[in-house]
Parts: C-alpha cells; structure tokens; sequence
C-alpha cells in the first residue's frame, strides 16, 4: 500500500505540474458584452475574437433550412444580434449576475472555445463579479464556469479594472504618472450594475465597495419610456434603444445632435431624441454621486486627497458623452475642491486585463474547483 505521505507528495506534484502548463486567463462576464485575455507561461495568447456580445440567439420555431449560417443550432454575440429576426435571443446575465443558469453555460462555453480552440489545455481563470457580490451570486458564477475553467478565483470587478490600468501608458500620463492600485476610486458603469470600490493598496473589503443596479440598462429604460411618450406610434427594440444610446449619449452641457431616421408604419421620418436621451443619461449622475461621496466619507484623512485625486470612471457608461467631466463639476461644487474625475481611452478590456494579471500571480492554495 502507497504511504500517505507519497500520495499527498504525489498530488501536490500534480497540481504544481497542472498549474505550470495551465493557460491563465481573466473573464470579465458582462451583462452587455463579455471579454477574454489569456497568456501561456506570461506571455499573451493572440486570440481570434476576445470581446463578445452577452446574448445567445436560437432559431425560431420553424425556420426553413437555409436561412441561419450552416444550419447552426446556436449563435452567440453580434452574430446573433444581425440575424435577430430569424432568432429567439436570450441574454444569459441580468444586472451583473447570472439570470439564466443552462444558457449562461452554454455562453461560457462559447468563451472557452475562443481561449482553447482545440479543447486541449486546462484553463486557470479569475472571473470579474459586481462589488459585494452576495455569497449566492458568487455560487451562480462558479456553476457556470464548470467545464470551463480548471481552477478559478472570483474577483470584484472594479479591482480588477484598477489592476487593468496600471501598466497602461496613456491612462498614465493623463493621470500624473497615479498608481490607481495604490489610491483611486473607481467607477465602473456597466449595462446591470454600476460598482464601486476603493483602492488602496490591497484587497477591497465589503465596505470598500457599494453596488446599486442602476447603469447601462437603467438608461435604456429611460429612454424607452421617454421614447413610447413622446412617439407612441414608434417601436423601438430592446437592440435598437441600446444602438440609440451608445451612438448619441450625453448628458446636459455636452450637447450632441440626436436626429436618427426611423421608420413609422413604413414611412421614413427623421426624429430628434436629443431631448430623450440626455433626460435619460442625466438621470444616472444622482446615484454616482451619491456613491462616490459615501466611499469617500470612508477615506481617512491620510489618503483622501489622494483618492479625490483619482476618482475613475469605467465600464460603457463611461463613455456617455460629458459624464466624466460632470462628475468632476458636480463634486466641486460640492466642496471636494481636489476633485479629479478620469476616464480611460479604452474601457473594454480593462476588467479582463487585470483579472489575467491576478491570475498570473495567484498563489497555489488560493486556486477554487468551479463547482
């Protein structure tokens, strides 16, 4: 009979084998679109597709052949958004977290696959989740990520896009060379939730972080409702609001010219939406604020300057024109005096970029089974 002592030698072994060979990878699984990084022994994969669109679509009840690219049973990401009127579309998250358990897994599948074409290789990932996610939450993700990480650790999101920036040249300079490790705020504005987190150095707590499910999809709301008043003949898509908003956003001060061509019971008309649409992005503002002052009124009195200094905006709402620069207005005029409100040039991969550089410094005995 083997001794103990050798088995328990001979499976640490094997871990340390398995960890060695693995690809590590960060997974930011976003209500809207989902991104993917990976490296091999440090050094980074060039993937085929790394950024997709958070929705499965599945062909409708009687479908001729023909129609759908090979006759394919499932379509995943903008794919699935071109060919919408041939497909049922499910999107697998809902506010950040998992709202369809078997199409969730189906769509991590799908992200696998971009990571380990072949299937062959055993993937050890951190998966980015929304400040504070409850102990439940935390269980939804790991379930998905079954058959498709080896090893896992789950991160809060707005760490994750902290990690993202720190090597990132332009954020550097636009910052004065702030390690926003060491002492930031960041807000990341996603399509579910918007999260925020103090940085300073070292593992977020609970308190470090607050969580509201008012972003990305909040605004879309808004602006369906200020759409089905004031045009009530017009239907707009779920798809078509979201295009809407990420085309012409802003919020009041940031003017942009919102005049799209629709069409109302088959005739072209050309309608303005400016109105709509800066209502709708205004509305989002109160509860940042709101947020970035109560993390603040968290800081002692050595690192608040510093953290005022570099309050970061992430995540696609980010990206609603003149928000960042209202955030900083806003805050001023409120008495934070040192208030700086930064935005990066590219909020994309910035969660999955710092959820691989954790993966490719985690220590053997952190490393979770998705289970």
């Amino acid at each position: 009979m083997m001794d103990s002592t050798q088995t328990r030698a001979d499976e640490a072994s094997k871990t340390m084998l398995n960890s060695a060979t693995a690809i590590r990878v960060g997974i930011d699984l976003g209500t809207n679109t989902s991104v993917v990084q990976a490296s091999f022994e440090g050094r980074p994969l060039e993937l085929k597709e790394d950024l997709v669109r958070s929705v499965v679509g599945f062909p409708k009840a009687g479908i001729i052949p023909g129609i759908l690219p090979s006759d394919t049973k499932v379509i995943f990401g903008d794919e699935a958004i071109d060919l919408r009127l041939h497909l049922e579309l499910k999107w697998p998250l809902h506010e950040g977290f998992v709202e369809d358990m078997e199409v969730c897994k189906i769509f991590t599948k799908h992200l696998r696959a971009l990571m380990d074409p072949e299937g062959k290789s055993k993937l050890w990932g951190v998966v980015g989740a929304p400040a504070n996610a409850s102990p439940q939450r935390q269980r939804d993700i790991r379930a998905t990520m079954v058959g498709v990480l080896d090893r896992m650790l789950i991160v809060p999101e707005p760490f994750l896009a902290a990690m993202g920036l720190r090597d990132d040249p332009a954020f550097k300079r636009a910052s004065g060379e702030n390690d926003p490790t060491k002492h930031s705020l960041i807000v990341d504005i996603g399509a579910g939730t918007t999260d925020l987190c103090l940085v300073r150095g070292y593992f977020p707590s609970a308190e470090d972080q607050i969580s509201f499910p008012k972003a990305g999809n909040f605004v879309d709301d808004m602006i369906y409702q200020g759409v089905s008043r004031r045009y009530p003949d017009l239907k707009l898509t779920r798809v078509s609001i979201t295009q809407l908003k990420e085309k012409y956003s802003f919020v009041r001060g940031y003017p942009r010219d919102a005049k799209v061509k629709v069409y109302v019971d088959g005739r072209p008309q050309v309608l303005d939406f400016s109105e709509i649409l800066q209502e709708a992005c205004d509305s989002l503002s109160p509860f940042i604020l709101k947020g970035i002052k109560e993390l603040l009124s968290r800081c002692d009195s050595d690192s608040i300057v510093e953290v005022m200094q570099n309050v970061i905006l992430t995540g696609g709402g980010s990206e609603i024109h003149g928000l960042c620069e209202k955030i900083e207005s806003e805050l001023r005029n409120e008495g934070y005096d040192c208030a700086r409100a930064l935005r990066p040039s590219d909020y994309k991969r910035l969660v999955a970029r710092g959820g691989l550089k954790v993966a490719e410094n985690v220590r053997e005995e952190q490393w979770q089974v998705p289970m």
